[in-house]
């Protein structure tokens, strides 16, 4: 089924909300993100066409242009989504093809460097309260076992990844 660019959320499929929904849920529940938010999120990965103007997504996702306008460009700024722009026409976005397994092994390549920084933190606040440096410690422990982990996860993803797509 081919939905139209001039998708409504009232006419997604039952399946296609409930996925939408979903997604919405999720990111509502674990990160505090909204609804329009979150519905922005899945509707990208699922929109036909895959190219929309912000128009196109707000209905899709029944919210307002300004409620998901910053969020658009946030997400082309991490390089999820694609801004295409061509004289004459509106502005369009796509789900960056590889966006979501890049952008999460950049975060996951990042948090080295985190636990870098909460490692000085123990040392600059040497002489500080135990309560301070406690809060300090938590962080740094927290990334340090998972940084131990990243390497290897990282590995194995591109090892799968390359196998399939070959």
């Amino acid at each position: 089924m081919s939905i139209s660019a001039d998708k409504q959320y009232d006419t997604l499929t039952e399946a296609e909300r409930s996925f939408v929904d979903g997604v919405a849920r999720h990111y509502h529940e674990a990160h505090g993100v909204t609804w329009e938010k979150g519905r922005v999120m899945a509707w990208m990965i699922i929109s036909d066409p895959i190219e929309q103007t912000l128009p196109q997504i707000s209905a899709a996702v029944d919210a307002t242009v300004d409620q998901i306008e910053q969020l658009i460009e946030q997400l082309v700024l991490a390089g999820l989504y694609q801004r295409i722009e061509a004289p004459g026409a509106e502005t369009r976005y796509r789900l960056v093809d590889d966006g979501y397994p890049k952008a999460v092994s950049d975060t996951f390549a990042s948090w080295p460097e985190y636990r870098r920084i909460f490692q000085y933190g123990l040392e600059a606040l040497a002489d500080a309260s135990d309560e301070r440096r406690r809060r300090i410690a938590e962080i740094e422990e927290l990334f340090g076992y998972i940084v131990g982990d990243l390497a290897d996860m990282s590995k194995r993803w591109d090892e799968y990844s390359q196998n399939v797509s070959a």
